[in-house]
């Protein structure tokens, strides 16, 4: 039979595996590769560490605390990858055939600080002309 010190043992090298292989997933699209690869290396280490553990217990209930911690682990790393992101950047395009209207946007986006640029371009799929006003926008993460 295992221990419960064992189990916690187990619990807590599960969260750190998950919590590593989460985070080489983001460094990875992040173009971190060499953080990535040490992760992976001390992810995989912790996770043969703690198959060998688990398969020489013999218990379903090493197996259920080493599922439940992997998915701690998992939204560990995502939540903390949330808390610590940069801004994120929003960019929209909107289109109208009324140029005073798009006018009237444009004013109103300048005067509440949100950055915005105004063009005029003709569609290549017909004659009529439209206006086109991407607006891009930075949404700070709110820190709770």
């Amino acid at each position: 039979m295992i221990s419960l010190i064992n189990l916690a043992v187990l619990f807590v090298a599960k969260v750190a595996d998950n919590a590593l292989s989460t985070t080489k997933t983001i460094l990875v699209q992040r173009s971190r590769w060499i953080l990535a690869g040490i992760a992976v290396i001390i992810s995989d280490f912790i996770y043969f560490w703690i198959t060998k553990r688990v398969v020489s217990a013999n218990n379903e209930i090493a197996m259920l605390v080493v599922a439940v911690a992997g998915g701690v682990g998992c939204s560990l790393a995502c939540f903390i990858n949330e808390k610590m992101s940069k801004d994120r950047t929003y960019v929209n395009v909107i289109m109208s055939d009324d140029l005073e209207e798009m006018k009237h946007l444009r004013d109103f986006l300048a005067q509440h600080h949100i950055t915005n640029v105004a063009s005029d371009a003709t569609l290549l799929t017909g004659t009529q002309r439209q206006s086109l006003l991407p607006l891009i926008q930075k949404q700070k993460q709110k820190a709770d």
